[in-house]
């Protein structure tokens, strides 16, 4: 429920307190009636109240409109200038128009109190024009208690209004802050991370490259230099891949042509074969099929949601990549038959730097596949089901 709705809500309950409360009031105060004044009335004006009270107290305001609640005003002046009508000469006119008028200023805006002011007035003249009295008295005293009762309700609304704005301010400084909290958190969090895949390959690179005596032989040598050329290979990997993670989802990133899609998937499957040995099967693609789209980042996005499979599926398991046309968009598929990804865990796994129970990657492969993805004006996902695999999907349009 928004702030909003549960305030509403609020108010709408406080008017059924106060119906219910002043019908109370009018049924203790039945002994104490004057001569002249009507208990039958005076009993069917509270059972009313207690009527509209019920309806107030138990009406879904938070799912209707804030004016909705003015529904309750014409009731209430009603009720009150009956109530004054059935009790006789000796009652008091203006103390249930004051409670009227607080809550008017209170559950609506400014300039409501006012609005209601003409109503106000005839519910208070009319129980003299009927009851034995001075009808001159109630229309001086009109003049003083209407408008008193009017100001009250206007400087509530004004007051409350105000209050409103200021706690949606604080909230929306609230939100703000907590915002720049998180994306300071994210930050630390992501150059943690950077850091510690980084510092890998060059503690190897160092450490190799300490213990290589001055008189090592050819060999040696060109072990350590193959070897620290791999690991920075693997660091300029990294870095191309933190680059496509952050900045893969601009389209202005990306170089978009025309591409077929059986190439496409053939180049993929090409590259794929050592580290899937035999294992992938791909669906035929009919020849004339083609989109829009850089070649070259989205062959990565395939072999990436490949790669994950090949490290999370079984030894000798089958995975299969797809290509099927969706709405205005199409469809590249990648299904294996692992264990699939633990339950609620799904949109998780496309975060940065998160890694499967059983990889050992830089945990950017499937960031990277959302990056692209989304750069292509489309998106990433994956159809989860535990225990039997998943299916991993690039939504592209067309």
């Amino acid at each position: 429920m928004t702030p909003e709705g549960r305030r509403r809500l609020l108010m709408g309950r406080l008017a059924g307190v106060l119906f219910l409360t002043s019908s109370g009031l009018m049924l203790i105060a039945l002994p104490l009636s004057p001569e002249d004044a009507s208990i039958p009335g005076t009993i069917a004006v509270a059972a009313s109240g207690v009527g509209v009270g019920c309806f107030a107290m138990f009406a879904p305001w938070d799912t209707w409109p804030r004016a909705a609640s003015l529904v309750l005003v014409p009731p209430a002046f009603t009720l009150i200038a009956l109530g004054n009508l059935y009790a006789g000469r000796e009652h008091t006119y203006g103390v249930f128009f004051v409670v009227a008028f607080v809550w008017i200023g209170l559950a609506h805006g400014p300039w409501t109190s006012l609005a209601a002011a003409p109503l106000a007035i005839v519910a208070y003249l009319v129980p003299f024009f009927f009851l034995a009295g001075d009808v001159e008295t109630g229309v001086s005293s009109v003049a003083v208690t209407i408008p008193a009762c009017v100001m009250v309700g206007e400087v509530l609304s004004w007051g409350s209004s105000r209050l409103a704005r200021t706690e949606e301010e604080l909230r929306q400084e609230r939100e703000t802050a907590q915002g720049l909290k998180e994306l300071a958190d994210m930050k630390t969090a992501f150059m943690s991370a950077v850091s510690h895949e980084l510092r890998t390959p060059i503690t190897i690179c160092r450490g190799h490259l300490e213990v290589l005596e001055p008189a090592a032989d050819r060999a040696e040598i060109d072990e350590t230099v193959a070897l620290v050329l791999d690991e920075l290979g693997r660091m300029g990997r990294l870095v191309d891949d933190i680059t496509i993670a952050v900045r893969g989802d601009d389209p202005s990133f990306l170089r978009k042509e025309p591409v077929r899609i059986d190439a496409l998937t053939a180049r993929v499957a090409r590259k794929v074969q050592p580290f899937l040995n035999g294992r992938l099967r791909v669906q035929p693609v009919p020849p004339d099929a083609h989109l829009e789209a850089d070649p070259d980042r989205l062959e990565q996005a395939l072999v990436n949601l490949l790669q994950n499979a090949a490290v999370h599926t079984p030894e000798g398991t089958a995975v299969e990549l797809r290509v099927s046309q969706a709405r205005k968009a199409w469809l590249f598929e990648v299904e294996d038959r692992g264990q699939g990804l633990a339950r609620g865990r799904e949109d998780e796994a496309f975060e940065r730097f998160v890694h499967g129970p059983t990889s050992q990657g830089s945990g950017l492969g499937l960031a990277v596949v959302r990056s692209i993805a989304r750069g292509h004006g489309g998106e990433a996902g994956v159809d989860n089901h535990p225990g039997e695999g998943a299916t991993f999907w690039i939504l592209i349009p067309r």
